[in-house]
């Protein structure tokens, strides 16, 4: 499930897991004031790389999507026809393959790209879709991406790979703008979308919502393959760290539930081997392990009742979660032993029911091995029958939601600072979504509307006042309908009077050269 539609839900499972958030009590006491290490500052969440995720992220426009059988329904192939590459091992006679290319950003914009392919190898390689002006050359084709506008915007042209040699297979395929240097590997907008925020969280670059059953170091995602997408693998975490130094950001990581001993021991090395100077790097294990709307939280209960951690399912799964979260952090804990300030250890827990994190915080040992607790206050209407009431009053249920979610984060607040650690959000934001007949249009009203800078505005001011610490957006980019409209953008490179959400966290992101 991907993070668009899991949300439809969300709201359902916020309010099933476990006793309420009016038995959480708050510590006695003066405020002891913010953790160390606590700093205003804004961050966000990535578009996936998918080609449909309407985010412009690799040059290779190869890498958004997965290799499929076009004799077959567009089935896509599985990863034993692939190599460590992410290249087709071979295509039988008769068979033609092909992989969905990503639009770059210029085509949202009404105007024309011009594409170059490239590869070694011997094989037909051509373009479906809709090409304009299309040459053919040695080893090279070129071609015109039409525009193609919103709110459509999804203009698709593929490569097509057939009759390939089994001596002497294609490789080193490869299609960007054409004026692109080939060793270009993020397109520049990407780049200049994250510069104004100070930490990007790498979930949906992660393979931790899909919940691979085995996470190793030997399968991992390689960054010189054009295979980014794998739902078992994920981005290559060499394109993260990457991504957050061009962006000069703190990289934010999402260690999937299943990942072996062995892996998380060689991530840390990585992170810190490649962290540069002056930046910290944030890592959680799994996302959102209480949301029985993820497969995943039905895993970890079953492990927390299978070792006699609680008789309750809900919460042997809290304790199994703060379990493995201890021994995960030990682990990143040693590899940091000689910086650790440049490791910041997050506990995910519920926004709208702190006693999620009182149970979190009460486990023996967690507190000790953790240095904050993340939340995702969201908030949506207050009442289910403002769905279809008129946009003023849609809008004015949303400020009373926002208002509700607050109150509830300030709870939280006060048991996280008790025990002297930060309180972040791993994902922030309105969470409107509407499946009844005409909910797509009105999702788009709402979130377009210029109400909702002005609700974005007071809800990041509210945080900062209160809270003084990391606030992380979701997400940067994302189409709007009826299942949600998660993007401070629709999509990459819309023009900034367009994006209320967006000119709001502007607004209180580092300041960034014209």
């Amino acid at each position: 499930m991907t993070k668009s539609y899991r949300y439809a839900w969300l709201s359902l499972a916020l309010f099933a897991t476990g006793p309420t958030a009016c038995q959480a009590q708050p510590h006695a006491g003066a405020d002891p004031g913010p953790a160390k290490g606590a700093r205003f500052e804004l961050g966000i969440n990535p578009a996936s790389a998918h080609y449909y995720s309407n985010e412009y992220t690799f040059m290779n426009l190869l890498t958004g999507s997965r290799w499929v059988d076009t004799g077959d329904k567009w089935q896509e192939l599985p990863d034993s026809a692939l190599d460590r590459q992410g290249m087709v091992l071979q295509v039988p006679a008769g068979k033609s393959y092909a992989r969905i290319m990503t639009p770059p950003s210029a085509v949202f914009t009404g105007r024309s790209v011009a594409i170059r392919c490239t590869w070694t190898g011997t094989g037909d390689v051509g373009v479906g879709g809709h090409p304009k002006n299309f040459l053919r050359g040695n080893h090279s084709l070129t071609f015109d991406w039409p525009a193609a506008p919103p709110p459509e915007g999804n203009s698709r042209n593929w490569v097509n790979l057939s009759n390939m040699s089994a001596t002497d297979p294609v490789r080193d395929l490869d299609c960007r703008e054409k004026s692109a240097p080939r060793d270009q590997v993020f397109a520049p907008q990407l780049i200049e979308s994250m510069k104004p925020f100070g930490v990007i969280r790498f979930l949906d670059w992660s393979a931790a919502n899909p919940n691979p059953e085995t996470v190793t170091w030997a399968d991992r995602a390689l960054p010189d393959s054009i295979d980014q997408t794998s739902r078992s693998r994920g981005v290559a975490l060499e394109h993260m760290l990457a991504l957050a130094k061009a962006a000069d950001a703190d990289p934010w990581f999402t260690i999937p539930w299943n990942a072996d001993a062995d892996y998380v021991t060689r991530m840390a090395k990585l992170v810190h081997d490649r962290l540069p100077a002056g930046h910290r790097a944030y890592v959680e294990l799994a996302n959102e392990p209480w949301n029985y709307a993820f497969p995943l939280a039905h895993q970890i209960q079953k492990e927390g009742l299978a070792t006699g951690l609680d008789s309750n399912g809900f919460q042997a799964l809290l304790k199994r979660y703060s379990q493995k979260t201890i021994a995960t952090m030990r682990i990143w804990s040693t590899v940091f032993a000689d910086r650790p300030a440049a490791l910041v250890r997050v506990a995910g827990s519920q926004a709208v029911n702190p006693w999620v994190t009182e149970q979190i915080l009460a486990y023996p040992g967690l507190p000790d091995a953790i240095d904050a607790v993340a939340i995702a206050p969201y908030f949506l209407y207050d009442k289910g029958e403002a769905l279809t009431a008129p946009l003023p009053e849609r809008l004015a249920s949303l400020r009373r939601g926002q208002a509700n979610v607050l109150a509830q984060a300030w709870k939280t607040l006060d048991l996280v600072r008790g025990r002297g650690k930060r309180l972040i959000t791993y994902e922030a934001g309105q969470h409107v979504t509407d499946f009844t007949p005409g909910g797509g249009e009105r999702v788009q009203q709402v979130n377009r509307s210029p109400e909702m800078e002005r609700l974005y505005r007071d809800y990041i001011a509210a945080w900062k006042a209160k809270v003084g610490d990391l606030m992380v957006l979701y997400s940067a980019t994302g189409p709007a309908g009826g299942g949600g409209a998660w993007g401070i953008r629709e999509y990459a490179g819309q023009p900034l009077d367009q994006t209320p959400k967006r000119r709001a966290a502007l607004a209180f992101g580092r300041p960034v050269a014209p």
